[in-house]
């Protein structure tokens, strides 16, 4: 038998929250970099990537004049941790580019937005070099950043803005776009898989997912398993959520739906939208960061963390930062105690964000040339995944049909197949025996012609009788099964 593999998300045991704010009041700010000497990043900070609690490296991109380079943090609060000696501001390290160098083999930083941490510790950094658009890799010693002998080109001189990495080291980059042209993710092989990063430094993609809108596309995470992508478009204001795997494809999953409406207080032609995304480890929050690129003064008194629910988009909380900014200063563009106020950084600018193993996030303040920590006074949330398989079979279908799942009756699981005779946008869900929704297991999703079949896992149910509905746009086709526990 032929097997397509596709992946949905199972809504099965989900927490239900009723109150999407109910996680938002308990965030502070724990300590933000100093905006002074000795541990200032010392400019324009867009991205942070975390190896460890307190244990981090800062990103610094100031377009206007082609200053870029990496920052570590060892141990840090907001007076100390840095590791180096960096110049401050516009007449210390203004114009200065990092080098990745290999050899002979010389690439300049140059307006590098965003940055990922592996698994296996090294830096990858998605920069913007005039021809080849390099990943560029680097790692962090006892002293300071250094080069590696690892780099690939993206190609085509198009930009590249967002990256991620999963837990087997496949690097998730996203391709730009614009407003005309749909941006892309490319994912490439692992650093230990293809020789080519050390070598040729130019690979093909293990897989190109083209975005279903134009529009700069900026941010991009993805779970460790590498089955779950989540894009954000800062044009449309949408985060896309991607299902399956690097070795199979991914597929848009229309079930998951985030569209940003908030507008800049004071400002109207300040318009914000979601950029750097991260998602927590076995907690599996969403958390994006949200605000207006490059907006300056007018948009200091807008910043804020979203955190979504990953299988519906669903708003579970919100960290506004310009909020705690001006709580603790009285003004969006002050920092107290002359750029040293322990818990707040000025000048909001939440371009990124990323997470550590003890469930605390970072932030940044582009504009405040910091690195903010933020912790939660509770117990965060779990958000259960289940990722099921769906596969294509052989049989030829002659109509629309849902047949009998088998085994039935069953305990915990079962099959259910159906027939889709034309490409189609289908549901199929399950309901208890008084009508309520127990779980939608494909939830409008599109489908080619073919006969397809989904186990259904059902060992959070209780015993009972369900029955299980299958959509299309003319048809709905229902049938009954018995769980026996």
């Amino acid at each position: 038998m032929k097997k397509i593999t596709f992946f949905l998300i199972l809504f099965l045991g989900i927490v239900n929250f009723t109150n999407a704010q109910m996680i938002d009041s308990l965030w502070y700010c724990a300590y933000a970099t100093w905006d002074d000497q000795p541990n200032s990043t010392g400019y324009n900070t867009p991205s942070v990537g975390v190896f460890s609690e307190n244990n981090f490296v800062a990103l610094v991109n100031r377009p206007t004049n082609n200053t870029a380079y990496l920052v570590a943090y060892k141990n840090a609060d907001s007076a100390n941790g840095r590791i180096g000696r960096y110049p401050y501001g516009t007449s210390g390290v203004g114009g200065y580019r990092q080098q990745w160098i290999s050899g002979f083999d010389v690439v300049d930083m140059l307006k590098p937005w965003d940055i990922a941490v592996g698994s296996d510790s090294l830096v990858y950094v998605a920069n913007n070099d005039t021809v080849d658009r390099n990943i560029l890799v680097f790692a962090v010693r006892t002293d300071s950043v250094y080069s590696t002998e690892w780099r690939m080109s993206t190609g085509d001189n198009k930009p590249i803005f967002g990256i991620d990495v999963d837990q087997a080291g496949l690097v998730y980059v996203t391709k730009e776009g614009d407003s005309t042209n749909a941006g892309k993710v490319l994912v490439y092989n692992s650093i230990n898989n293809d020789v080519n990063w050390g070598f040729l430094h130019s690979s093909t993609p293990l897989q190109t997912i083209t975005l279903p809108e134009p529009g700069y596309i900026r941010g991009v995470a993805v779970n460790k398993a590498g089955t779950l992508i989540y894009v954000s478009n800062y044009t449309t204001r949408k985060i896309y959520c991607y299902t399956g795997s690097p070795a199979t494809g991914y597929t848009k999953y229309t079930g998951f739906n985030f569209t940003y409406n908030d507008t800049v207080p004071n400002s109207p032609t300040s318009r914000p939208g979601p950029m750097g995304m991260k998602i927590m480890p076995t907690k599996n929050l969403l958390f994006v960061a949200c605000d207006v690129l490059l907006g300056g003064s007018a948009a200091y008194s807008y910043g804020r963390a979203y955190v979504l629910n990953p299988n519906t988009g669903e708003r579970l909380g919100m960290i506004d930062m310009a909020d705690w900014n001006y709580k603790k200063t009285g003004s969006y563009s002050n920092r107290g105690d002359g750029g040293k106020q322990g818990d707040v950084s000025g000048y909001t600018s939440v371009y990124n964000v990323d997470v550590d193993n003890s469930f605390n996030l970072y932030s940044v303040s582009h504009y405040g040339w910091t690195v903010d920590k933020w912790k939660y006074n509770g117990t965060l949330p779990t958000v259960p995944i289940v990722i099921l398989s769906v596969e294509k079979t052989d049989k030829i279908p002659t109509s629309f049909e849902l047949h009998q799942n088998y085994p039935n009756p069953f305990n915990p699981q079962t099959t259910i197949e159906f027939s889709v005779i034309e490409k189609s946008n289908v549901s199929l869900i399950v309901y208890n025996s008084l009508g309520e929704l127990v779980t939608e297991l494909i939830g409008g999703a599109e489908f080619e012609k073919g006969n397809y079949k989904v186990t259904f896992d059902a060992s959070k149910l209780a015993s009972g009788t369900y029955i299980y509905s299958l959509k299309n746009a003319k048809q709905t086709l229902n049938k009954k099964m018995s769980l026996i526990k």
